[in-house]
């Protein structure tokens, strides 16, 4: 998908960044002269061996930065995440942004991102309000999970737990080549999240 070739003068301008900003956006030189704008990319994109291959949109890489600008570093409520979510969500209604976007962020920010739009969403949310989650502090593989593990939804499922019930952090395991390491790590707190980049 190509980029947009000229951008609003006065949509380019970022504002003030939040205190967990570790992005940098570049604007490259326009090989047409008297073009109204330059195209936009994302250093940080480039620099990620995960995402270095994905061109992001130009209206892409300003929507994230503007909700950075908008909801980063606030404090989460239950009333402000579902009105980022619905932010997201209305901007893939208009197509300024796609699941591809918000899957390439997540990986930007080792995360799991696996899911369909409103899981992703939600993800992308929990990210922005809240930061990163961490790797596995017991098995360092699998990518820590928020809220209630996939296994109590189902009904013969014999394992159990004392957090059971609660949301709360959990690992799933993870793929060892083709081996799958199951890891049983659950806490209600404790893990410290990490600032989350933007493109």
């Amino acid at each position: 998908m190509g980029k947009r070739k000229g951008t609003d003068s006065a949509a380019t301008t970022p504002k003030k960044a939040k205190a967990t900003t570790t992005s940098s956006v570049t604007a490259g030189t326009s090989g047409t002269s008297g073009t109204s704008g330059t195209p936009i990319t994302s250093d940080v994109l480039l620099a990620n061996p995960y995402t270095k291959d994905y061109e992001m949109k130009e209206k892409a890489i300003l929507f994230f930065r503007r909700l950075q600008s908008n909801y980063g570093g606030k404090k989460r409520t239950p009333k402000l995440e579902d009105e980022l979510c619905q932010d997201i969500k209305q901007h893939m209604d208009d197509e300024v942004v796609e699941p591809w976007d918000i899957k390439t962020v997540l990986k930007l920010n080792d995360q799991a991102a696996g899911g369909n739009e409103a899981e992703i969403t939600s993800k992308l949310a929990d990210g922005i309000l809240r930061g990163g989650l961490p790797r596995c502090p017991k098995c360092f593989g699998g990518r820590l999970r928020y809220g209630m593990p996939k296994w109590e939804t189902k009904p013969k499922s014999k394992r159990t737990s004392p957090l059971k019930g609660k949301e709360r952090f959990h690992c799933p395991g993870y793929f060892d080549d083709d081996q799958y390491v199951h890891c049983y790590f659950e806490a209600l707190d404790g893990v410290d999240r990490i600032p989350w980049k933007y493109p």
